[in-house]
């Protein structure tokens, strides 16, 4: 019958100190001793620990069942994360006299009490003691990412709040209320242009303060870009941000912009936002028909669609094609462009 004996970090022969004796020579292996025959069903996992309402932080955790000999008198589990230089070990003694009665049988050993963050790599050994060569497991765990709703729920690090809006065409304005910000910070709301990697701030800022009972303010916007956001985070260092589009699906808005160089005879557009789309030209000859020119689309790829050699007149017009629909805008309509102007 096989016994098991829950050793956790809570005994008092654990014992925490700095990795110091990594590079001992380790002893000549016992017949019979291996890693799979001594360390069995090792997971690695996080566990959440909370002192009350937003304060919780996260913890590695380490389990394995330890068949128990004459030859080992405990186990040691080290860990490194990332950007830490520290090897951090924690060695766990077995008693002589559960040594002794146990011997042979299994042992289920634990330990929680490495503080790790969202997102951190922990490189983690398990080895004998004393140690055996050849008798070492070794693995690597990332730490769940903030993206976790129990994580943006509960640890500092990873509370962005929640943002809600209404959006007031007329006014052109964005009323937005923050829920779930962290209670004891400032918070921070902007509007701005996403592209890419950065966004693009366009001068509406707002702070609500922790005080606030309400916690709404109110952000001007000129054009309901879909690339236009509403980007909120605490007023603390490396705060993580949400973003939310309240205009995502208003690709019409993107259409407008083309520029023609009448001394160059260059027609071109350059997207505000980023956009997936296939543009051309095309013949306007009726009100909803409009015929591609041959050998004139071009997949954006790159910041900027140019046309050369381009003979202005009215029924020529640009297609924009995406997956949503095509779009058309007949620049020479209405005699536009008299010099080097834009549309």
């Amino acid at each position: 019958m096989e016994k098991s004996l829950n050793l956790n970090t809570s005994t008092d022969f654990n014992l925490l100190f700095p990795h110091t004796d990594s590079f001992a020579p380790c002893r000549t292996q016992k017949a019979g001793l291996n890693t799979s025959v001594v360390f069995h069903n090792v997971s690695l996992s996080t566990v959440m620990r909370c002192e009350g309402k937003q304060k919780c932080s996260l913890h590695f955790r380490v389990h394995t069942a330890l068949q128990l000999s004459e030859h080992i008198h405990g186990v040691s589990i080290c860990t490194v994360t990332a950007g830490m230089m520290l090897e951090i070990c924690r060695l766990v003694n077995f008693p002589r006299v559960a040594r002794e009665r146990l011997e042979g049988q299994q042992l289920e050993v634990q330990n929680d009490c490495s503080e790790v963050w969202p997102g951190q790599y922990v490189h983690v050994t398990l080895k004998t003691n004393p140690s055996y060569c050849g008798v070492t497991w070794t693995s690597t765990y990332q730490v769940p990412e903030c993206s976790s709703r129990d994580l943006r729920s509960n640890i500092p690090e990873c509370i962005t709040g929640r943002l809600a809006y209404t959006v007031d065409s007329d006014r052109k304005e964005l009323a937005v209320s923050v829920s779930d910000m962290l209670e004891d910070k400032d918070y921070h709301l902007r509007l701005c242009h996403r592209k890419d990697y950065t966004c693009r701030d366009t001068g509406a800022n707002a702070l609500i303060r922790k005080e606030d009972v309400l916690k709404n303010t109110t952000l001007q916007y000129s054009t309901p870009l879909p690339c236009l956001c509403i980007e909120g985070w605490s007023a603390t260092s490396d705060a993580p941000r949400v973003q939310v589009f309240p205009f995502r699906d208003n690709l019409e808005e993107l259409w407008s912009g083309i520029n023609f160089d009448p001394v160059e005879e260059l027609l071109s557009w350059e997207p505000v936002c980023p956009v997936v789309a296939v543009i051309s030209l095309c013949q306007k000859q009726g009100d909803d028909e409009c015929d591609d020119l041959a050998g004139s689309s071009q997949t954006l790829n790159r910041e900027k669609i140019t046309f050369s050699k381009v003979d202005p007149h009215p029924q020529l017009c640009m297609k924009f094609t995406t997956d949503s629909g095509s779009w058309i805008r007949c620049p020479f309509a209405d005699g536009n462009f008299q010099g080097n102007s834009s549309l």
